[in-house]
């Protein structure tokens, strides 16, 4: 059937048939340009037609004050956040860190949103720099000064400025999480606590546990692993590309082989009809408050979905595998120099044990 677009009564607005999905219609350059609203709800479509109306007029205005020579760091920043919307490369969450950057940055700095580049110095820059560092974690010190230095690069690129005063700021180390895994009896505890919780979900939240403890996978990953991505022949599971855009195999361990018989033996009950007719493994795709309440009650520590990625590598380094292999089991790129700050010190304490066990 042919698809056609039809005008609503809210200018700007039209519905794409035979989806049923709310378009807007907005003007480029001279240009039509029509932008999905993603849903086929009217009261939505119109919330998110205002949103992207408010965006796109905003960066329209930006762009003509930076041909003019006078745009002011806040229109840069909406400039910027436009390019990070569409980079579709980036991950939502990403993109919603991104934006939450810039409104802290702005935030804490109250007059920068008027300054034009140019007059922004680099003792500013460092001043401020010194207030943020001591109200927030290192991490998102760090993350604010990368968007605070890519809005100085826009400047550049338009011809606004030589040079990007924002380099005068020395980024901060940032301290190595203390990993508080679990030990095997605790591990134990916390998967019979989540599977005998009495939800319908339960099942599923222990499947997800036990999946990411067993392979070291990323969440995203785990859960976009299918039946036909085991090879049993070969002992492995294939890993689709992830974070850092490649693939990879895992080890399919003993424990993982007993996960995987015992759900093909008992069938899980699917939240998304799609996710078992396209053959994932998985039957949900989180379980973070599963996973803490279930910490509680064993009297472990907190874990995150992540945090079984650590219990990964530290059964392997704990059971002799060397860093650089566990590095490759997890996708590093690196070489495993960041499993080697991560892990090092098991390896230490594991050749320390070995070497105890050497007479002469």
């Amino acid at each position: 059937m042919k698809s056609s677009i039809e005008p609503t009564d809210k200018q700007q607005l039209y519905l794409r048939q035979p989806l049923g999905v709310y378009y807007a219609r907005l003007y480029v350059g001279g240009k039509t340009k029509w932008i999905s609203l993603e849903t086929k709800v009217k009261a939505v479509a119109k919330i998110e037609l205002a949103k992207r109306l408010q965006t796109h007029y905003a960066v329209q205005d930006a762009e003509s004050s930076t041909r003019k020579g006078n745009a002011t760091i806040g229109e840069l920043s909406a400039i910027y956040l436009h390019g990070v919307d569409l980079d579709t490369d980036l991950k939502p969450a990403t993109k919603d860190y991104r934006h939450k950057t810039v409104k802290y940055l702005l935030r804490s700095w109250p007059d920068l949103s008027n300054r034009i580049p140019a007059k922004v110095t680099e003792a500013e820059c460092r001043q401020w720099a010194k207030r943020y560092h001591e109200a927030f974690s290192e991490t998102l010190f760090n993350n604010t000064v990368d968007t605070l230095r890519h809005i100085f690069d826009l400047a550049i690129n338009r011809g606004l400025i030589a040079r990007n005063p924002a380099l005068a700021i020395s980024k901060v180390k940032v301290p190595q999480k203390k990993l508080e895994l679990p030990t095997s009896e605790q591990f134990r505890a916390i998967v019979q606590n989540i599977r005998t919780a009495g939800s319908a979900f339960s099942q599923g939240c222990g499947d997800l546990v036990e999946f990411l403890a067993y392979s070291g996978c990323r969440i995203s990953e785990a859960t976009s692993v299918r039946w036909n991505d085991v090879d049993c022949e070969r002992n492995r599971i294939y890993i689709a590309p992830g974070k850092n855009g490649q693939s990879r195999f895992v080890p399919l361990l003993d424990s993982m082989k007993d996960l995987l018989e015992r759900i093909k033996a008992t069938p899980r009950w699917f939240k998304s009809d799609r996710r078992r007719s396209e053959g994932y493994i998985l039957s949900v795709v989180e379980c973070e408050e599963a996973l803490t309440k279930a910490c509680a009650k064993a009297g472990a520590y907190r874990m995150t979905h992540h945090d079984l990625r650590h219990l990964f590598a530290t059964r392997c380094i704990e059971s002799g595998v060397d860093v650089p292999t566990v590095s490759r089991f997890l996708g590093h790129k690196d070489g495993g120099a960041l499993a080697m700050r991560t892990y090092g010190h098991l390896r230490d304490e594991h050749s320390q044990a070995m070497a105890a066990k050497v007479s002469f």
